[in-house]
Order: C-alpha cells, then sequence, then structure tokens
C-alpha cells in the first residue's frame, strides 16, 4: 500500500474479546497488552517542510482544533517526516485522572476560540503505533519493532505526549493486574497485541483485540 504523508489512511480496528483467554487466543502468547484508552484516535502527519496534519478515526482534519498536539510533536517526537497512531485523552486538571470520551468531545467541532478550549478541556497524546518514518513506509514490520523505535523517537511529556502504557505479557495474573490499573486510571480496559502483527489499514483482524471486562 502506498503511503503519503498528509494523506490519512485507515486505521488499524481492533476484534473484541470477551475473556482473557480468549484474547491470548486470538493474538498469541507472549502479546504486547496496553491501556485502552477512552478517547479518540489521532492520526498525527508531519512532512520534511515541518507542517503538522492531524486527522480523526473517520480521516477528518482536526489540525486547528488542537494546537496544543501539534505544539507537543513538535517539541517531543524526533524526525523530518513521520506519521504516528495515537489516542487524544482528556484529563482533569486538578487530578489528572482521565476523563470519559464525551467530556472533550466538544474540541473536535470547535472552529472559535481554540486556545480557551484546550486550557478548559486539556488533553495527552498516548502514541501506540508508527506507520512511517523518514521516508518508510513501516505497515509491514512487526508491532515489536515499530515499538522500539516509538520509544526511540519519542520524549515523553506528561500530560502532553506519552507513549501508551503496554507490558509484554503471557499469564492471565499479569493482565488482570494490568486491566485494574488501566480501569484505576479512568481507562475502558486494554488492547492485546501480536508482537509480530503487521499494521493493516482499514482492517479487523486477529493481530489486535480489545478487552473491557474481567469475567468472574
Amino acid at each position: 500500500i502506498g503511503i503519503r504523508v498528509g494523506i490519512p489512511i485507515k486505521v488499524m480496528l481492533a476484534l473484541k474479546a470477551d475473556t482473557i483467554e480468549e484474547a491470548f487466543e486470538t493474538v498469541g502468547k507472549p502479546a504486547a497488552v496496553e491501556f485502552k484508552y477512552d478517547g479518540f484516535r489521532i492520526q498525527a502527519n508531519k512532512d520534511e517542510n515541518d507542517h503538522i496534519k492531524l486527522f480523526t478515526r473517520r480521516l477528518e482534519e482536526v489540525t486547528t482544533q488542537f494546537p496544543d498536539i501539534v505544539e507537543s510533536i513538535k517539541k517531543n517526537v524526533k524526525g523530518k517526516s513521520f506519521i504516528l497512531d495515537s489516542e487524544a485523552v482528556g484529563y482533569d486538571k486538578k487530578t489528572g485522572k482521565y476523563l470519559p470520551f464525551q467530556k472533550i468531545s466538544q474540541r473536535i467541532k470547535r472552529k472559535y476560540d481554540i486556545i480557551k478550549m484546550a486550557s478548559d478541556f486539556p488533553v495527552e497524546l498516548n502514541v501506540f503505533d508508527i506507520i512511517y518514518y523518514e521516508g518508510k513506509n513501516l505497515i509491514n514490520e512487526k508491532f515489536e519493532q515499530r515499538r522500539k523505535l516509538l520509544e526511540s523517537v519519542v520524549k515523553q511529556e506528561n500530560k502532553k505526549i506519552v507513549l501508551a502504557q503496554s507490558k509484554i505479557v503471557s499469564s492471565k495474573k499479569d493482565v488482570e493486574e494490568l486491566f485494574k490499573k488501566s480501569v484505576d486510571f479512568g481507562n475502558e480496559g486494554l488492547m492485546f497485541k501480536a508482537l509480530d502483527a503487521p499494521y493493516k489499514p482499514g482492517a479487523r483482524v486477529g493481530y489486535m483485540v480489545k478487552f473491557k471486562h474481567i469475567m468472574e
């Protein structure tokens, strides 16, 4: 698939799993298990002229509405050109706890008072994948390799831009601990990702599974 910076591509979508066992069956063991954030998808594109464009899951451009995200990317991501896949999550300025998507959804459509909105409804960008970097299309690279690249190019800044919290696990006990931690942060649950998975634009495939509740 051809990729051009500044032209959004369809994002990869997740299957659902009802149990931890089902999630592991789908993606294999060990798996990368990440927090499942209750925000909105942001595909961030930066070209060699230092222009940054932000797109939603539906490929709608929202660059103007999120000057704070643009600034965080310019300041904290190394590289002349790249495409990042991420989730913007709102948080309470007093407690730091993540907020439900509904609390910040109004920012997506906002056309005025943008700076005030950014201050009143701040978001943290949680980056979880990279699909293009410095002229190279990465969709056929293994997820594990893409994650390592992310770790080397994103300088994390709390409540501005961070990497999605992730751990490679293979036991149910580890998943249960991560699930509790994720929900305590105000998240929806967990994502399971196959370590050797390519990036499949627009596809809902067994490389990625979302898990939202612990079955007793």
